[in-house]
């Protein structure tokens, strides 16, 4: 198989593999890095804002619970 073919359709076909890969590997990278803004967002900005939220709604139901 690989007699049959000249060194430069070699060369030509292992380039195009290689930029391939490299694309492929670009684009893996830029969607890992939107997931993890996102996340980190959603963590540090988001999380503190309802944990904040449900730490007052428990506060406000313990405190406007008649005494049994």
């Amino acid at each position: 198989m690989g007699e049959n073919r000249s060194l430069l359709a070699q060369v030509i076909t292992w380039m195009i593999v290689g930029i391939i890969a490299v694309l492929a590997l670009k684009m893996f990278l830029s969607v890992l890095g939107v997931v993890l803004g996102v996340a980190g967002f959603l963590v540090f900005t988001v999380g503190p804002v309802i944990l904040l939220g449900w730490l007052v709604w428990k506060a406000w139901r313990a405190f406007t619970q008649p005494a049994t």
